[in-house]
């Protein structure tokens, strides 16, 4: 059997001591210059209200979606008179905002993992919750109430050309002396 190992054995080497007091240095260096800003990040992401921005957001590219914007006066007036633009559009806004609800949950998690993660010496994701609502994604009740409004937009936009020039047609039929059809009048 051999001997216990010597007191020196366990003592550490030159590289060693270097090595330990170089990560001290920067644990220190952390701890005075990062440490208040995670400890800031931690209480903003315990208390921002990422969620009402997100459905601000969200109710107001609904809305701009969906209220006319762009289109002419004469076929706003047409939609005021359309009974299921109301649903159309309440389901869309739902969607949107069940969408915002759920980006905000997903935003403030990753907030709160990148303070943790920053604490434990991990990489933090840098990615701002206002970045992401910048890329909140349009829901497909949205999309689908966005192309009913368009589909009734262009009927109706066909029938009023319809309508006018049948009505010119008509008026050039007068003017040329046959009846608003088009027949000839008799003679008299």
């Amino acid at each position: 059997m051999g001997s216990k190992p010597k007191q020196q054995d366990y003592a550490p080497s030159a590289a060693e001591k270097t090595s330990a007091s170089v990560a001290k240095a920067e644990f220190d260096y952390f701890k005075q210059k990062y440490d208040p800003l995670l400890q800031e990040m931690r209480d903003i992401s315990k208390t921002a209200d990422v969620a009402t921005t997100l459905r601000g957001r969200s109710n107001a590219d609904t809305m701009q979606a969906l209220t006319g914007e762009g289109v002419p006066s004469a076929l706003k007036y047409a939609g005021t008179q359309d009974v299921t633009r109301a649903a159309d559009m309440s389901q869309a806004l739902q969607g949107q905002l069940q969408l915002a609800d759920e980006k905000a949950k997903d935003i403030t998690n990753k907030q709160k993992l990148g303070v943790l993660g920053t604490a434990r010496g991990q990489a933090a994701d840098a990615m701002s919750g206002l970045a992401e609502a910048s890329r909140l994604q349009t829901s497909q009740a949205l999309t689908r109430a966005k192309a009913k409004q368009d589909v009734k937009g262009a009927r109706q936009g066909m029938l009023g050309q319809l309508g006018a020039s049948f009505i010119l047609k008509g008026k050039d039929n007068l003017d040329q002396g046959k009846s608003f059809m088009g027949k000839a009048k008799p003679a008299t």
